[in-house]
């Protein structure tokens, strides 16, 4: 129902904040945990509580959305203006490509903007994975081991690996990561609702009913796949970075964010070098694809990776991400609708432009499933899969995706769910069985059975302290991996000009065409000489003209959420930051058009020559796209000690994620082929390193 509502052909926004006031009250009558619903969007998450048909109110908020539709039609709510910030409950179409060649183009750019939001671009050097496998158990037709190993320095997986009972010498089977999704407890979920569920017709057995988690690991191992079940940060044995943290997230104290041992995620110095949950976990997944390929038994060309919820999100953005992974299927999660709603399904810059349809699109053309249900993701069927369906059949390959709808259940990944994905892996993973594949009974281990810290195996160090070493930790070796290409022969100079670059694009949103800024920024006429060493703004000269630019520096607005997390608003939206500098490329590309010929002469200080240099970096951009030449520009900036991470706040006019990732202004100025005179604290030898990759 609130899917088909948010078509913005129905106008649903309209009228949405009046109809939130009401429906956040029928989810508290309900009972529903909003853990099983839309975090953000109260529309969606009655229409869960509608999918809970037993509670008691159900029929209820099943009356008053009704009544809530009829009077946004009618006109009798009066009419709310949409705002102008996107969020994780925008409406995001995929519209699928012309060509091949137009999608190449597209997937390339979409890849990177992924790889740059996760903190893997470029992707860090790490020791090869050594995973510590103990503590088997033999059970009917599988067996069940601990699993552990370090995806950064330090910072532990931690799971449950599931084999086949028997695997022949030198056989080779698939390699399948489980991912679990934000239900209670994760990988030692111990569902209370197990009546319901048996009565329903969602589970068969009662120990799928209690830990459908487990059942979907165990199936698979019995079909004859090694199967790797692993927590995301903060739920079973993953502690070091807490459940509230990495989940709950709302606000922390400014002045404690940093400090000399590093410092906290959501910071925005985090933000400034692309830290997030979001980024932790899928290195997790992809780190966790090294871990099966240790295994003898794993055949590589056979991996593949299935969760639902958030372990849906987990699982398409590995795909996209990872070419060995070879079968996807993220159940209840792809849609047009609600994008993701916890903090680990965000970072900043990650849907610019885009969301989750066309992110699972870039698995094309290998075999993607999904699932839909009654839940954020019934309007699929009409609303995002016809596209994928589009774009698979300039492949040829129109059977190598799948959706399932099950709109007769809830948010879920249950029994009915499950058949449709095992058939699924069983046709591309060539395992070869009849379908509908069905489960049989399985004996559920506990928490305690599964937890993989023991007097052998101690939990390590988590909490603050070790949070703050951990990020601090993360930036030093991908800038210490970055800084030997700068000391490297000249392909290897070529190669680091390449990646920051292509990293400054992303932050300053040129890949996100879909929301890059049309109009020009205003200039207006400058007679005082004096105006730019006034700091007044940003001095543009054509021979004896001038004009000013007057960057706005007020504060940038969020979206509207008591979860101050940078990721909610920046995940979706232009920084001030990027907006202002495509708004003066603009203005620049119009001076050089009304002056052919003509060198343009800009000067800026301090925090005005971030911004100029950001500017002329997107005019670059542009007519490098085009293939066209680059207009004559002269920058004579003083930076001072301005850097765009010494941000202390993520509403600053300034602050702009991913920025210290790329060196920041040093890095954005040797970006540039224009020519370009600066003076700033950056120490001799940094200055020296930098011009050798500017290439001068």
């Amino acid at each position: 129902m609130a899917s088909w509502l948010r078509s913005p052909k129905r106008g649903i926004l309209d009228y949405n904040a009046w109809a939130s006031f009401v429906a956040t009250r029928l989810i508290l009558l309900s009972g529903v945990d909003r853990m099983y619903c839309n975090q953000e969007d109260p529309l969606v998450a009655v229409q869960c509580i509608c999918a809970f048909k037993s509670r008691q109110w159900g029929w209820l908020c099943a009356v008053l959305v009704s009544v809530l539709i009829v009077l946004g039609f009618s006109g009798i709510v009066p009419a709310i203006a949409q705002t102008t910030l996107r969020n994780l409950d925008s409406h995001i179409p995929f519209s699928a490509p012309a060509d091949l060649q137009q999608w190449q183009k597209r997937s390339d750019q979409l890849r990177l903007q992924l790889q740059v939001a996760v903190g893997l671009w470029p992707y860090p050097t790490l020791n090869p994975v050594s995973p510590v496998i103990y503590g088997r158990r033999d059970m009917e037709g599988y067996s069940v081991e601990k699993c552990i190993f370090e995806s950064l320095p330090g910072l532990f997986v931690t799971g449950t690996l599931f084999r086949p009972a028997k695997v022949e010498a030198g056989q080779k089977v698939p390699g399948i990561l489980c991912p679990h999704g934000h239900w209670p407890k994760g990988r030692f979920m111990e569902a209370d609702d197990v009546r319901e569920q048996l009565a329903s017709g969602a589970e068969r057995f009662e120990s799928a009913a209690l830990s459908p988690l487990q059942a979907r690991c165990v199936q698979l191992a019995r079909m004859g796949c090694v199967v790797y079940h692993y927590d995301m940060l903060g739920y079973a044995d993953s502690r070091q970075i807490s459940l509230l943290r990495a989940h709950g997230f709302a606000t922390q104290p400014q002045d404690k964010e940093v400090s000399p041992e590093g410092w906290l995620l959501y910071s925005p110095l985090a933000e400034a070098h692309c830290q997030s949950v979001m980024g932790l976990q899928t290195l997790a997944s992809l780190r966790a694809v090294d871990m099966l390929l240790t295994l003898p038994e794993v055949d590589s060309q056979r991996i593949a990776i299935t969760g639902a919820s958030g372990g849906g999100t987990q699982s398409f953005i590995a795909a996209a991400l990872d070419p060995r992974i070879s079968v996807s299927f993220p159940a209840v999660m792809v849609s047009t609708g609600m994008q993701g709603g916890c903090t680990c399904e965000n970072s900043c810059l990650l849907r610019l432009g885009t969301g989750n349809v066309e992110i699972a699109a870039l698995f094309a053309p290998k075999p993607l499933g999904m699932t839909a249900a009654n839940d954020w993701t019934r309007s699929m069927p009409q609303d995002g899969f016809p596209e994928l369906q589009r774009l698979y059949s300039l492949y040829g390959k129109q059977d190598s995706v799948g959706l399932f709808p099950i709109l007769h259940h809830g948010h879920n990944y249950n029994h009915v769910s499950r058949v449709a994905m095992y058939g699924w892996m069983s046709d591309h993973l060539g395992l070869g069985y009849s379908k509908p594949i069905l489960e049989s009974d399985f004996t559920r281990l506990s928490p305690e059975e599964l937890s993989v810290w023991d007097d052998q195996h101690p939990q390590p160090e988590g909490g603050d302290r070790f949070e703050r070493s951990l990020l601090k930790l993360w930036a030093e070796t991908v800038d210490q991996q970055m800084r030997g290409m700068l000391l490297g022969d000249r392909l290897q100079n070529e190669q680091l000009s390449q990646l920051v670059r292509s990293g400054w694009r992303v932050v300053l949103g040129l890949t996100a065409d879909q929301i890059r800024v049309k109009e020009a920024g205003v200039l207006t006429a400058a007679t005082d000489p004096t105006d730019s060493s006034k700091n007044a703004g940003i001095t543009l000269q054509v021979d004896q003209k001038r004009w000013l630019y007057q960057p706005v520096e007020q504060e940038q607005t969020l979206v509207d959420t008591k979860r101050l997390a940078a990721a909610y608003t920046y995940g979706y939206n232009l920084t001030s930051l990027a907006q202002q500098s495509q708004r003066l490329a603009l203005s620049l590309k119009q001076l050089s058009a009304e002056h052919p010929g003509k060198a343009i002469q800009i000067s800026g200080h301090g925090a005005h020559a971030g911004l100029a240099a950001a500017a002329v970096f997107c005019l670059e951009q542009e007519y490098r796209s085009n293939a066209t030449e680059i207009p004559s520009i002269q920058l004579q900036l003083s930076g001072g000690d301005f850097r765009f991470a010494n941000a202390t706040t993520i509403r600053d006019p300034y602050f702009l994620p991913g920025a210290a990732r790329y060196w920041d202004l040093p890095g954005l100025l040797a970006s540039l082929a224009s020519d370009t005179q600066w003076t700033d604290a950056v120490d001799p030898v940094a200055q020296a390193g930098l011009k050798r990759l500017k290439g001068n």
